[in-house]
């Protein structure tokens, strides 16, 4: 009898040791996860352009500047220009001592790939000779 219990003892706190394991190995994958960068909180913001694979996002901000953050990595800063207007596309070309920034907004519908939203803007940004591909939306 001795032995029985015991052995369901054993059992139990093996089981136990596992269970506790399981939790850690979740709480690992999850602190692993890459997400979306988180947007700065910029008043005056009139546009925003985001992509995914890598995640990016870019925020017109008027009359200030123009901010490329990217999910890893520093921020790229430019003073604000005012936008070329061409059929229906919009541009945005700036440089500093960060980089250089050119933001193109095509008026046409734009999934991001990530969710079901259909954007009304499909933009193409090229932060120091390197391209992103994604969508957009006025304002924030």
């Amino acid at each position: 009898m001795r032995i029985i219990l015991s052995f369901t003892a054993l059992m139990v706190i093996i089981a136990c040791n596992n269970s506790s394991n399981k939790k850690n190995d979740t709480k690992d994958t999850a602190e692993k996860t890459v997400q979306m960068p988180v947007q700065p909180t910029v008043p005056d913001t009139i546009f925003t352009g985001f992509g995914t694979e890598p995640f990016w996002s870019v925020y017109v901000v008027k009359d200030s500047k123009i901010i490329f953050h990217p999910a890893d990595g520093p921020n790229v800063e430019v003073p604000f220009v005012e936008a070329t207007t061409v059929n229906n596309a919009t541009r945005y070309k700036s440089s500093s001592p960060d980089g250089s920034i050119e933001l193109n907004i095509a008026k046409k519908e734009c999934s991001d790939g990530m969710s079901d939203e259909i954007h009304s803007y499909r933009v193409i940004v090229v932060v120091n000779k390197e391209e992103y591909a994604g969508c957009g939306r006025e304002g924030k």
